[in-house]
């Protein structure tokens, strides 16, 4: 058989759609549109462990915590804080499973030196007065060695991604606090799970406490007040007034949020997650009047 221009130009056109649909099919998996990676080919589960209690490591016993699959954006919790005049030394209990760690420091005069067993150059060496964050990827050698000419003060954190699971706020259970309103979360960009309560608080303040909760795992995303009560894409978000809560820097577990000064609760109907960086409504609940 014969082909003819007609026929070779119209296998070029399917050539080409086919060519553009596996480009298109290739965007929306690998970038898991629409949740089609986890659809198609399903979820490699991490082995369970314990959540934090705090954002402070020493804050509750470890056996206590449930045990978790999920994973949260990866967070800096507190270690320990320690001060001192001249010479000294500090034993940070840094997790086996954290990412890394870092110090939070600031000298006030001479030279300020930090040094670990076993490592050939000190980790900081520096003349004072000074402050800077200094992160490290590897496990420290202990204890920390300090040698200053003046007072110090080294502030301890590891970066880690299990969820968080803070106890309610006391005040939260306080005499004369009230719930006002409560919500689930459900998906717009990204995945959204669990729920939100709106507290007002003994002193008149207002808190939200998220509850079971999970988003997809990013960084910078925030909490926003939204006064649109049901977004269902970020372009009906953005088209209505919102506020700034918090920092999102935990996605998964449970934790508390007090509201800014100012921030007037009864103008909002929603409560959304936010990513600035890639301008999306990941997630979003509904404010219902609590019951």
């Amino acid at each position: 058989m014969a082909f003819t221009s007609g026929h070779a130009g119209a296998l070029r056109r399917t050539g080409t759609a086919i060519g553009m649909l596996a480009l298109g099919a290739s965007f929306i998996v690998g970038s898991d549109l629409f949740g089609s990676r986890e659809s198609l080919f399903g979820a490699a589960a991490p082995a369970p462990r314990a959540s934090a209690f705090s954002r402070v490591a020493t804050g509750s016993p470890a056996d206590s915590a449930r045990k978790t699959v999920l994973r949260s954006s990866p967070w800096w919790q507190k270690v320990g804080t320690y001060r001192g005049t001249g010479t000294g030394a500090a034993a940070p209990k840094i997790e086996a499973k954290a990412i890394q760690w870092r110090m939070r420091w600031r000298c006030t005069s001479g030279r300020f030196r930090v040094a670990a067993a076993g490592v050939a150059q000190p980790l900081i060496d520096v003349g004072c007065p000074r402050r800077s964050v200094t992160e490290e990827v590897a496990k420290p050698a202990l204890p920390l060695r300090i040698a200053a000419g003046g007072p110090w003060e080294i502030q301890v954190e590891q970066q880690v991604d299990v969820p968080l699971d803070e106890p309610p706020l006391a005040a939260m259970s306080a005499r004369g606090a009230r719930k006002l309103s409560n919500g689930s979360f459900y998906r717009i960009d990204q995945i959204g799970r669990g729920r939100v309560t709106m507290y007002r608080l003994p002193d008149g303040r207002h808190a939200l406490r998220l509850q079971d909760f999970y988003v997809t795992p990013n960084i910078d995303l925030e909490i926003q007040l939204s006064s649109r009560r049901t977004p269902r894409t970020t372009r009906e978000y953005t088209r209505a007034p919102a506020t700034f809560v918090s920092r999102l820097d935990v996605t998964a577990g449970s934790m508390n949020f007090v509201l800014p000064e100012g921030v007037d609760p009864s103008r909002y109907r929603s409560v959304v997650v936010w990513c600035e960086n890639v301008f999306s409504a990941y997630a979003a609940a509904t404010l219902q009047p609590a019951t």
